[in-house]
Order: C-alpha cells, then structure tokens, then sequence
C-alpha cells in the first residue's frame, strides 16, 4: 500500500511527535492491477482525502487540495483548529478541471492557482467542457506544426497553465467560502493568448500582484531558455515583463517586504541552461534594474529577503547546498549554513526561516534557522527510528587532480563495519547532469549509502562540467564531453587507488545515469579496468538523441551547433558513444524507462542490442511507466535490486577455478550495525 499523510507541526513543540497531529490520511493498492475485491477499504472516509498543496488560509485553519481520480475535479478544502484538535475537512471551492500552486494572501483574502486551460477560454467550465469532447473522440491523433511537440515525460497539449484567482471571504458561520468565480489574470497577455507560467508565482505583501516566469510565445521554445519575470495585478487579464530585454532563463522572483521592489535570478546566455545565474533587483517605481554581487564566482538558485537591504540565496559550493546572505548595496557574501544541504527555505521572520536540511546519512526534516546567528533548531523527526538499524556512513571529502591541474572533489563512503585491513570492491558513481553536483544531501534516488551498505567502498567525484566550482570548471565540458571528464575521473581513480589500498582494483564497477550514463558508454568504449557498469538512460548517439530529445538548446550548446551544420556535426561524431562499440566488453545492467523523452528509449536498446549481439554479458531493465526517474516506490525497489544484484555478481572476492557461484550471486542486506 502507499499512503499519502498530511501532519501540522507545531514549531515550538518539546518533543516531534506530540508536536504533530494527522489531519489527512490516504492510502491505496500501489500494484498497477489491484484485485477489485482489495480496493474497496478507498472508500473509507478516514482515506479519502488524498491531500496535496497545504496552504495556511489563517492561523488556525489549513487549507488542502484533493482532486477526484475519476472526474479530475480538484477540490480546495479546510480543516480548523489548534494542537491536537482539528475538525473534519469542509469543501471551500471545486474546480472543474485540475489545479496547481495553491496559494493563498490573508491581507487580500486572494486564494490563487494555476490551472491548464485552453486558449480563448474564458471560464475553467469552458476547459472543462472542451475535456469532456475531446474524450468523445473516435480518434486518438495528435497534431503538430512546431517544435516542443512533447517536454520530460507528456506531450504538449493545447491547454496551458495559467494563474487564476477567486476571492475568499467568511461566511455565516466562520467558514472562508469563494465571493466570485475564479478569473484568468494572464490570458491576455500575449496577442494570441499563448503565454505559459513556468514557474511557482509569488503573491506581493498586500496580496494585489502576482509575479510568476513565463516563455513567451514562439517557434523557438524547443532552442531558446529565454524566459521573463512576469507582474499581473489580481484584477486584470494581462501581464507585464519587468526583464523585456530577455537574455536566458529567468526565476525565483521575490517582492520585498514593502512591496517596491522585486529580487530574481537572471542567466545571460540564450540557449544555456547552465548559465550562471546572477542576482537582480528591480524597482517597480521607476522601473530599474541593478546587479547585485555581479563577481560572485557561483550560481544561486533561489532567493529571500532578509530585510530591506539583505538577500538570502542558496547555492551550490563544494559538494554543499549551502545559503547565505547577500548585502544588496556592496554584494558582501555572509555564509549562513555551509555544512550538508539546505533544501527549500521558506521565511518566518528577518531572522528566522523554515527550511529542509538533509545530508548523506540525515534524511530531510524541518529545521529552524536564525539568519544572524545561523543556529539551527530540529522541528520534524520523520524517521526516528532510523539510525539504529541501519548502518548510514557519513560522508568523507576526497580531492585529486584532474586533466588541467584543477581540483576535483567529490565524496567516499565506507561500508559497515569497515575494516582498513580487508578490501573492498568499488561502486565509483559518476553523476547526470551533466551540469549538476554530488551534493551532501538524502536522496530516494542515487543514494550513494544505499551502495555502501551493499558492502562497496562509495566514490562520487565531480570532473568538469560539475556545478558549485566556479562557472569556467562548469562551462569545461562544453564540447568534451568525453574528453576532460573522462580523463579526470580515470586520473582520480588512479589516485583513489594509490592512496586507499583497502579498496580492490579488481573488483571496480560504475555507475551512471543521464550523463553519466552517457559516461559509462564512453567507458566502455575506452577501458576495460572496471568488472561492472551500470547505464540509467544514458546516451547511446549524440545524433539520434539531438533528433529526439525535446530541450535542442541543451545539444546545440553543448556540441556547439546543431548536426546538420557540418562544423558541429564533426563534434557530435567525435564524442558519440556508437562510435566505439566495437570496443564494448565489460557487462553492463542497462537500464531505461519508457516515458523518459530526454533520452528516449531507444537509446537505451540501442545500448542492450550492441551488448549482446556482441556477446557481451549485458541484462535490460525496462520501465513502461517511468520517465527519466524512477519513481513509484515498488519500482524503485526493483531498480535497486537490479543494480546490487548485478555489481555484487561482477565483483566477486577471489574465487578457485571450479568456484562458478559469482554468475549467481546476489546482494545481502545489511543485518547489522
């Protein structure tokens, strides 16, 4: 069964748990064909309520969202009370089609959303009605003129998210109920209604705009990241751009405490998506832009205010998700937390903010921080029991010397009861990206402790092209995609070896996905040191990806053009996996989903197919229902089973000539501390 739980915590409680009380609770047959006779129990009125999106609408009443699985209506509830005493929940407003990004301004009374509406439509009935003929179809066919016909995991459909509001008020007997119907604040934004908000919109402190990011309407949506911060009034039906001047991606905007002026996050590249992102604060007065902390070498990725002249932005630096202040006027950097990974941040105070922190043996909980002081206090202890029965190994800094002579740091974890004197077999995963990071964070997803307790000696190292290094280590793998990384990961492994003798160097296996998928392929093609590799949608052709994938500015800047341009063409054949096939001999556990429309998924066939009919020991694990991630739990713990399964097989401790057993051997669980 999953279940799906909705808790209040109180922040100032004595102890976790009886700070908390439950006040939505869900549960289903997660199997993808249930027994009929085994789902009855959904009907039950103490599951019914699948909750997502809480929002406070005051302080003493949580507002919630459940949508019906049939009808795909959303309904926005509230549940009343304090401590351990809430009421049953009460249906504020349905809407009937699906709805996204709850948020609610007590000042203004303005409950908001967004909703997936189709163009010219000027009420969520209309859409709703538009749904309903569409499923009348006697044909399935779906038509495209321009590019971005799919995006991640879903086809691009004609409905488009956009932000309505609705005005709540109490009614009679205390209960917040809707004054009018929910209106479309953006639909005329664009000459043909076409403009999509991309990103999580912010409400202004009085509660009267709305600033949110959007693309605008084009043909070049699937080859520019040019999008813009967006302001619209809860009265009108347009939206104005504060950044008409464009440039790259834009996010993360934020109003200031009194409203004048608005902070966001600004790459200057068109079609980069790994740009640096630098910060800026714009002036609704007088309609001005400044750059805040312009030399700062490293790319933040979400922003607060603190005050009238201090930021607050996390960002990536050294393997951690760290946050900082920001002083506006001189660009002075403060660190706040430098230690693990701080997730989201919301804030509470000047002084004060809510935030997830998590590190590689800490799964996510709630925490308070004071901004001045940069104490941390634990607010949620979601999984109490957690570190006495199972062994998580913290993490340790390594750093060796990559291609040019640059630094490259990563993390090495021990397995349980680790014995210097024994050796180990090695799990060197190489991350996705591949402008991304090993960050010390908790994952479901590549938990670098999951192999470690498998019984491996865990490196994660990040070679060029990595995130939290200065912005030229990330623009480093432009065009070398099996060049620099390759030759900085083969040199760190060189360099693990000599200075760790505990780890065997017969008994190596790698592991990545996306990139690093990309990675292990290029291994494979270039050396023959690892027993084992592992591909998650990894890239099999840079050519057929380019002509499949949906982002095209991604390829064109990586392999600097397109490959029907002969210049660049020469750079996707330099650096495509297929090329060196013939060089193939390690097993390999290839691994891809169905839905995954960044790499699809006949690259990850394409892999298996040279595999074996090579005759190179090789298994597929295949996903229908899964994209770029694995997601669904019971799939996650089959993906996991895979993987130990197949590198523990490969990695054998040395074994007599008669010994077969090493085709069959299979991953213990950890049973001890």
């Amino acid at each position: 069964r999953q279940y799906s739980q909705l808790f209040v915590q109180a922040l100032d409680a004595r102890d976790h748990l009886d700070g908390r009380v439950m006040v939505a609770d869900f549960s289903k047959d997660s199997r993808p064909n249930p027994p009929l006779s085994e789902s009855a129990d959904e009907t039950d009125a103490k599951k019914r309520f699948e909750a997502s999106q809480p929002v406070w609408l005051t302080d003493e009443c949580l507002g919630f969202v459940a949508t019906n699985a049939k009808t795909r209506q959303a309904t926005v509830y509230s549940v009343h009370g304090s401590g351990k005493h809430w009421s049953k929940p009460q249906a504020v407003f349905t809407s009937p089609v699906p709805i996204s990004d709850v948020q609610y301004s007590p000042v203004s009374g303005i409950l908001a959303f967004t909703a997936g509406v189709y163009n010219g439509t000027t009420t969520l009935k209309e859409t709703a009605d538009l749904d309903l003929e569409e499923q009348e179809r006697a044909d399935t066919a779906q038509v495209y003129d321009e590019l971005w016909v799919r995006h991640w995991d879903s086809f691009v459909t004609p409905k488009l998210a956009q932000i309505h509001v609705l005005q709540l008020a109490a009614g009679s007997d205390g209960l917040l109920k809707p004054k009018n119907e929910p209106r479309n604040i953006i639909k005329d934004t664009a000459g043909d209604g076409r403009v999509e908000a991309s990103d999580s919109f912010v409400f202004s402190p009085d509660g009267r705009q709305i600033a949110f990011v959007a693309k605008r309407p084009g043909s070049d949506y699937a080859w520019r990241t040019t999008s813009y911060v967006y302001v619209a009034d809860v009265d009108g039906t347009a939206a104005t751009p504060i950044n008409p001047e464009g440039g790259g991606a834009s996010s993360s905007p934020a109003f200031s405490s009194d409203g004048s002026r608005i902070a966001y996050l600004q790459m200057a590249a068109p079609t980069y998506e790994a740009d640096r992102n630098q910060i800026k604060v714009f002036s609704i007065e007088d309609k001005s832009t400044i750059d805040v902390a312009a030399d700062w070498d490293r790319s933040p990725s979400e922003l607060l205010w603190a005050g009238d002249s201090t930021l607050l932005a996390t960002y990536t630096d050294y393997g951690r998700n760290k946050l900082a202040k920001v002083d506006i006027a001189s660009g002075t950097i403060t660190p706040v937390v430098e230690e693990h990974s701080v997730g989201s941040a919301q804030r509470l105070s000047d002084d004060k903010l809510l935030i997830s922190y998590s590190a590689f043996d800490s799964p996510t909980d709630l925490y308070t921080l004071s901004v001045d002081h940069g104490d941390i206090s634990r607010v949620t202890q979601l999984n109490p029991e957690l570190g006495s029965s199972v062994f998580l190994s913290p993490a340790e800094d390594v750093e060796f010397v990559g291609t040019d002579g640059d630094a490259i740091h990563g993390f090495l974890l021990r397995p349980p009861n680790f014995d210097p004197a024994k050796k180990y077999p090695l799990a060197y995963v190489i991350h996705g990206g591949p402008q991304s990071s090993f960050a010390d964070s908790w994952s479901t997803r590549w938990n670098l402790n999951i192999f470690a307790a498998a019984g491996f000696v865990t490196v994660a190292m990040d070679f060029e092209g990595s995130t939290g290094y200065g912005q030229n280590f990330t623009d480093a793998i432009r065009n070398q995609w099996g060049g620099k990384p390759y030759r900085s990961l083969m040199l760190s492994l060189d360099q693990l070896l000599a200075a760790h003798p505990y780890i065997d160097s017969e008994r190596l296996a790698a592991l990545g996905a996306s990139y690093g998928g990309y990675q292990i392929n290029w291994i494979n093609g270039h050396s023959t040191r690892f027993k084992a590799l592992v591909n998650h949608d990894g890239m099999f052709s840079t050519i057929s990806t380019y002509y499949s994938t949906e982002e095209l500015y991604f390829p064109e800047t990586e392999f600097e053009g397109a490959p029907f341009d002969p210049k660049a063409r020469e750079n996707y054949e330099r650096w495509s996996p297929e090329r060196y096939v013939q060089n193939w001999k390690t097993p390999t556990l290839v691994i891809h989903s169905e839905r995954d429309y960044r790499l699809v998924v006949s690259e990850g066939l394409s892999t298996f197919t040279a595999l074996r009919r090579q005759g190179v020991p090789a298994k597929l694990l295949y996903y229908p229902d899964e994209n770029h991630w694995v997601l669904k739990p019971a799939n996650s713990l089959r993906w996991h089973q895979e993987v130990l399964d197949w590198i523990t097989r490969w990695t054998p401790e040395e074994q007599t000539a008669d010994d077969s057993s090493s085709n069959t051997r299979k991953f213990v669980v950890q049973n001890e501390l």
